[in-house]
Formats: structure tokens, sequence, C-alpha cells
């Protein structure tokens, strides 16, 4: 009598389990198996109990035969659970046939002799066969190879899964191993007293999954747990109010007598009475069960979202801060929490929320803390777990972006005690992600303000400090303005001197000259031409910086003073044995009003270039008219302008390196002058070239001056001091 009720006892928290198994999840592979294991189980106790309860030998033989289907089930289900628990493992089809063979052998074997031949009611004196002995062995390496296979992932695998794992495994060795000696090892050596309570040891099965799932989150079965206490207690108390009001009116009213109208009126009124109230009291019952079971409940939707709102709206990392961890606690229920924040390996800043533990972290502490994510209740012990418990601390997370580490965000204890769920720390490690970045991004937005702090202060500095060298930078360009127009007039004398007495002796004022004497007299001469022209060069710099550059116009002939400057250029080209060329306009040109003096050194210039730095081939001077506008072009096959230096070409003292390659002693002043004379006439420059091909240079002026001589002065003057 006792072995049935412990039985019976047994069999209600199975199949409870088994219900909150299905329930939390049907489509969870590892929670159907769990169900299986539960239901074999349960067949298998409500068997064995069906056998005890037998009065006859015939009826106990029956259900001790059919005990064996559901104890292959549940070896088979084992197997199965280890290769899926906690994470999918393959299984080999051959070794998946080998397993599920003997289940249905057994189902085959259930009704013969092979399985067991005869018993006496009470289980004494039972017979077996062959079936049943290659059952017991295949139980035994069902349970040794699943058993080690769980033992092997629990060995490695770390917390919250490593606990899960150790209680599941002992719940299946302490129920499992008693079980098999009792019913299966032992009456194949005639000890049956012991058939009719090694049932029983499935308890230890239920006590220690419940652990698993209830304390170490081995499934999420609150909702179903809180449901099902919801509706359990409004079904007792729907039942006891009814059956009450029922058995109370019946009596008062209609005591004695049989079932009438006004009774079947009575329980229909009753029953509409019953039915309106079952609504509002539901909502009673499922508002008292959340207060047990989600006093911490909250949308995780929400919480993102009005989450991503403070990260979105703030820069100041004072702000963010404060904001961000108020808003999680307040959310996630918790008591306290601490954000640290690091930059360069060194506490940056620290946020407090709730009431601090009396002793904080320091960062040699913290550096033992790093992880991606710790939970307390999950390390079964060791250094981290000793530390968190000193100081108060349920969970540590590490907030990380791709690049750098930002620092820590340390929570205590939840206002309800409980510890933290899967719904937790799945929210915890999205928002770590966003709290790192925004961190990071307030991090770096605070270090740009100082930064401009600072850097004003040094823009201030060092615009004092440029002032005062800009100041002294204009008294010495005004002092060497000053002396090269002083020095170029100084010189222009003697070198006027020198010039006219070459010239005296070329001509033979002094003398005929022998060919050696008219070679030596004539490079000397060229010399003190290309120094005079040096000279006009500094002073016209001199007179653009000092405002004094004037353009004086006059009528020109154009063809005139192009002709005469390439007449005077042809011995240089006839020396390099290159043609100098000049096309003048089919129709004689209407003089132009222009600077003659400063117009043909730009036009002397454009074609002594054009000579020096071609190699061989031709320089072609082309003069063209255009509506009211002279235009001239030098075009040479040269050794063209490098891409590089096009943009500079016309700059005060700049030469291209090829340039200074072919003609070392070049001033870099030609092309910037000429450009000054051509635009303060009101023409443009003309200027195009391929590298190593040739160039073209000249310019284009209108027939008729633009300004009078007073104006074009000041407009220099005005371009000079820009």
């Amino acid at each position: 009598m006792l072995a049935n009720i412990i039985l019976g006892i047994t069999l209600v928290p199975l199949i409870a389990l088994g219900l909150v198994v299905i329930i939390s999840n049907s489509k969870r592979v590892i929670n159907r198996l769990l169900f299986l294991f539960v239901l074999g189980t349960s067949l298998w106790v409500i068997f064995n109990l069906m056998a005890n309860l037998a009065v006859t030998d015939q009826a106990d033989l029956f259900w001790s035969r059919l005990t064996i289907v559901p104890a292959t089930m549940v070896a088979y289900v084992f197997v199965l659970f280890s290769h899926y628990f906690p994470v999918k493992t393959p299984i080999r089809r051959f070794a998946h046939i080998i397993y599920v063979l003997p289940l249905i052998l057994s189902i085959v074997f259930e009704p013969t002799n092979y399985n067991a031949s005869s018993i006496t009611a009470g289980q004494t004196n039972l017979a077996v066969g062959a079936a049943y002995y290659f059952l017991v062995a295949y139980y035994f390496v069902a349970f040794i190879s699943g058993t080690l296979r769980l033992w092997r992932t629990h060995n490695h695998s770390r917390g919250l899964q490593r606990a899960q794992i150790r209680y599941i495994l002992a719940g299946v060795v302490f129920t499992v191993a008693p079980t098999l000696l009792f019913s299966g090892i032992l009456p194949l050596f005639g000890i049956n007293q012991l058939l009719s309570i090694s049932p029983s040891a499935a308890l230890i099965f239920v006590a220690l999954a419940s652990i698993a799932i209830f304390r170490h989150r081995l499934l999420e079965v609150r909702f179903v747990v809180a449901r099902s206490l919801a509706y359990l207690l409004l079904l007792t108390v729907l039942i006891s109010i009814y059956s009450g009001i029922i058995f109370g009116l019946t009596q008062l009213i209609f005591h004695g007598s049989t079932m009438s109208q006004a009774q079947n009126l009575t329980y229909i009124i009753l029953s509409v009475v019953v039915a309106f109230s079952v609504q509002p009291m539901r909502g009673f019952f499922d508002r008292i069960t959340d207060r047990i079971f989600y006093r911490d409940h909250y949308d995780s939707e929400v919480v993102l979202n009005s989450f991503s709102k403070i990260i979105v709206s703030e820069l100041d990392l004072n702000r963010v801060l404060k904001r961000t961890i108020t808003e999680l606690c307040e959310k996630l229920h918790i008591q306290f929490a601490q954000l640290v924040v690091f930059n360069n390996e060194r506490v940056y800043r620290v946020e407090h929320y709730g009431t601090l533990p009396k002793r904080l972290m320091v960062a040699p502490e913290l550096a033992r803390l790093d992880a991606p994510m710790i939970v307390a209740d999950e390390l079964e012990g060791g250094e981290r777990k000793h530390l968190m418990e000193r100081h108060g601390l349920r969970l540590s997370m590490s907030l990380r972006t791709r690049e750098d580490f930002v620092g820590y965000l340390l929570l205590g204890d939840k206002l309800s005690g409980d510890i933290y769920s899967s719904q937790d720390i799945e929210l915890l490690e999205i928002i770590g992600k966003e709290l790192a970045v925004a961190i990071s991004n307030a991090k770096a937005y605070a270090q740009i303000q100082e930064f401009n702090l600072t850097l004003q202060a040094r823009v201030d500095h060092a615009t004092n400090r440029l002032r005062v060298a800009n100041r002294h930078l204009k008294e010495l360009d005004h002092a060497k303005d000053e002396f090269i127009s002083m020095a170029s007039h100084q010189l222009r004398t003697p070198l006027t001197t020198i010039k006219g007495y070459l010239s005296m002796m070329l001509e033979g004022d002094a003398g005929k000259l022998n060919k050696a004497q008219t070679e030596f007299v004539d490079y000397a001469f060229g010399s003190s031409e290309r120094m005079v022209n040096l000279i006009s060069d500094l002073l016209n710099v001199s007179r653009l910086s000092a405002g004094r550059f004037l353009i004086q116009t006059k009528p020109t002939d154009m063809v005139q003073m192009i002709s005469e400057e390439v007449h005077q250029l042809q011995t240089h080209a006839s020396a390099k044995h290159i043609k100098l060329i000049f096309e003048p306009p089919p129709e004689p040109l209407p003089p132009a009003e222009i600077d003659d003096n400063k117009t043909r050194q730009v036009v002397m210039n454009f074609i002594d270039n054009a000579i020096y730095y071609t190699q061989v081939g031709e320089v072609r001077v082309v003069l063209e008219q255009h509506a009211d506008k002279v235009r001239l072009e030098v075009r040479d096959t040269g050794i063209g302008v490098p891409e590089n230096a096009r943009k500079k070409l016309f700059s005060k003292f700049y030469r291209a390196d090829n340039a200074q390659t072919i003609r070392p002693d070049g001033t870099g002043l030609g092309l910037y002058l000429a450009k000054r004379v051509v635009e303060d006439q009101g023409g443009t420059i003309i200027f195009s070239s391929v590298e190593g091909k040739g160039s073209t240079f000249g310019f284009e002026l209108p027939l008729k001056p633009i300004t009078q001589p007073h104006e074009v002065a000041n407009h220099a003057r005005h371009k000079s001091s820009r």
C-alpha cells in the first residue's frame, strides 16, 4: 500500500513537469525531447502502479510486460537529448538506427514470453526471457553513452550552461542508476522485492530538473507557471463559489423537493452570473500572479526605443552617462548601478545610480572583470565571484566599440530579488553596444571641445605673433624695394656706358676688329644686354610693389615692333639652328594704343624664351586681328611645361624644373611681368603647352586703350596692395 502511495505521489510532479516543459515552448527540440523523457517516465510509473494494483497473475504479467516499452523509450530519448543539449551535435545514421532498433524490438516482444513469461500477483517470482536480458543491456549502454556525452559537454561549458548540464546530469544519474539496478539487474538474479518502489527514484529527476529550469533558466517558464496558477486559482474559486451557491440555494429554497422549473431557472440565472464574472475575476488573478512572477516585467522594445532617443539627443558626456544609467535602472528595476569610463587605460569619468555599496571598485579590481559579460549568479566560485559578491554586484559588462575599450557597466541586485533573466541579458547586450558607441562619441566631443579651447588660445597667441612679424616683414619688404630701386639705378649707368662702348667697338669706331675680337666683344655686348634687361625687370617689380608701375599708351605699329624684335633675335636663333618665322596679318593693322616699351619687352621675352627652350625645330610668331583686338602667339617646338608647374608659371620668381636645367641663370620674373603688363592694358595672356612637344605663349590686347595713364597707375597700385 505504501509503495502505491509513493508511486502516486511521484506521478503528480512528473505530469506537472511535463506540462510545464511542453507548454513553455512546444516548437523547441530540447523541450520536445525533455517532454518525451518525462512522458516515458510517467508511463513507466503508471504501468508499475497498475501492476502493483493487479489482483490476478494475468493482469500483473500484462502490466509488467508493458513497462519495457516506456523504459526503452526513455533510454532512446535520453541518447537523443544528449546530442541536442545544450547545442546540437550530429548523430550518425548508423548509430541512430542502432539506438532506435531496441525500441522497435521492445514493442514487438512486449506481449511474448521473450519479455516476461510469468509472475505472481505482487511482482514476486518474475520469470524473464531473452529480450529482457537484451533490453537491460541496451538500457545500460544508452545510459552510459548519454551520460558520458553530457559529462564531456559539461567539462567544456562555463557559467550558467555548466550549471544547467550539471543538474540535468545529476537528475538522470540519481534516477536511472537505482532504477536500472532495482528494476533491471536485480530481477535477473531473482531479486524482485524492490521492483515496486524503484519508479519513485523519478522524484530525484523532477527535483533537480526543476532547479535547473527555475533557478538556472533552463527553460523560460515563468509565463507558463504564472498563467497556469492564475487559471488554477480562477477555476478553484469559480467551482467553489458556483458549487456553494448552488448547494446553498438548493437547500434553502428547494429543500426536500424534486427538481422543478423554478430550480432550472435558478441554475440558468446563476450560470449567466458566473459566466459574466469569469473575465473580471480572470483579470484580477492575472494581476496578482503578475505581481508575484513579473515584479520586474518590462517591454524590451519600449526600453530600447527610449534608450535610443537619449543617445541620439545627447552629446554632452555627463548628460549621456546620467540619463542612460537612470533610464536603464528604472526600466529594469535595478537597485544601484555604476558606469566607469576609461581613457588611455585610466578612469576618466564615473556615474552612479541608487544607493551605492560602501566600497567601490578601483581600476586594478575592474581589470579582473575584463570579460564581455559576467553574471555573478552563473559563476560557481573563484576570484571574480568573490570580488563581485564583496562589492554587491550581480552583473558586470565591459563596453567596447570595434576599435576601443570604453569602460564598464556594473549592476547591483534587482528590486525584485530575482536573478538576471535571459531577457535582461539579451537587452543588456544590445544596450551595451549602443552605450559604448554613445560614450565614445560623447567623449570625443568633450575632447574636441577641450582641444578647441586650447587651440583658440594658441591661435590667438600665434595671431599676435604673426601681426608683429607681418609688421616687421612689411618694413623689410619696403627696405628691400628701396634697395633694389637704388641698386638698379646705380647699376644702369655703368652698364649703359659699357654697352655703348661695346657697340662702338662692334661698329669699328675704335678700329677694325679681327674675327676673334669681334666674337669676344659681341659676347660681352650680349651679356651686358641681358644684364640691362634683368635690371629693368627688377626695377619694374620694385615699381609694382611700390605702386609706381605706369602704363603710358601711344599709337604703336604692332607689325613693325614685332618685326624689329624678330630681326634682333634672328642671330640668337640661327646660332641654335632654329627657324624663327614671323607671320604678319594679311591686311594692315590699325595702330594699337599700347605702352610701346613695356609691350616690346613682353614680345622680346616670349620670343627669347621660345628660342632658349627649343632644342630642335622652329619658333613661329603669329600676329592676327580679331575684331577690335590684336592677338599675338609665339609657338615653339621646345620642352614644354610640366602639368604640375602650369598653375605657378606666371608667379613671381617661379621656374619649372625642366627650365632650370636648360637655363640656370633665369630669374623667373619675365612671365610675371608680362602678365602684369598685358592685364594692366586690359588684355589677356594666352598659354598652352604639351610637355616635350612645345608651348604657345602670347596675348590679346584691345586696339584702343580702356583707361588713361593715371587711371592705369591707380589700378596697378590697387593690385599691388592686395
